[in-house]
C-alpha cells in the first residue's frame, strides 16, 4: 500500500469540500458507501426498495427529491459491472440553491485505498467522514504483536487496521 499522491489527495479534498457545501432542505441527500467485494445488485435492490418507502414521505417536494435522487443513483450504479477494487462512495441529491427548483446530481468516487464500510443514509448533508479519513491518511505503520504462542502482524493506516 502506498500513500495517496498529492494529486489524488487534492482531488479528494476538493470533492469533500464540494459535498460539504451542499445542504438539503430536509433528509433528501443520499449517501451510499459500498465496501470492496460487496454485491452491487444488493445495493440497487435496497435503493429500489427505499424508493417504495419514500412514497410515504408527507412533504411532496421532499418525496420527489428523495425518489429522484434514488433513481439517479440506481441508474448511475448500473454503469458498474461490479464493485470497484477498493469500494465505492456515491452521493446523490437535489443540489439546487433555489427552493422549489430541482437539480439532482450524482457524484461517485472510487478510493485508492479500500473503504471497508457499508452505509446508506438520507440526510440534510452528505456523509463525508469516511472519505475524510482516506484524505487524512498520512502514514502507514506495521504492527507486530507477540506473545508466548502467537504472533499477529497488521498494518495501521489512519484509524484503520
Amino acid at each position: 500500500m502506498e500513500n495517496l499522491s498529492s494529486v489524488q489527495k487534492h482531488e479528494l479534498k476538493k470533492l469533500i469540500k464540494k459535498l460539504k457545501n451542499y445542504r438539503g432542505s430536509h433528509t433528501e441527500l443520499v449517501t451510499v458507501y459500498v465496501p470492496p467485494g460487496y454485491d452491487l445488485t444488493k445495493v440497487t435492490k435496497q435503493l429500489s426498495d427505499e424508493q417504495g418507502t419514500a412514497t410515504n414521505i408527507k412533504s411532496s417536494s421532499t418525496r420527489k427529491n428523495v425518489i429522484d435522487a434514488l433513481e439517479k443513483m440506481i441508474q448511475h450504479l448500473k454503469n458498474y459491472a461490479k464493485t470497484p477494487e477498493n469500494g465505492l462512495a456515491c452521493f446523490s441529491g437535489n443540489v439546487s440553491e433555489r427552493d422549489g427548483q430541482s437539480d439532482v446530481k450524482v457524484f461517485s468516487y472510487e478510493p485508492p485505498v479500500p473503504i471497508n464500510i457499508r452505509i446508506y443514509r438520507c440526510d440534510k448533508l452528505f456523509i463525508t467522514e469516511p472519505l475524510e479519513e482516506v484524505a487524512d491518511m498520512e502514514n502507514l505503520f506495521a504492527m507486530v504483536v507477540l506473545d508466548r504462542r502467537d504472533a499477529c502482524i497488521a498494518l495501521l493506516r489512519g484509524t484503520k487496521i
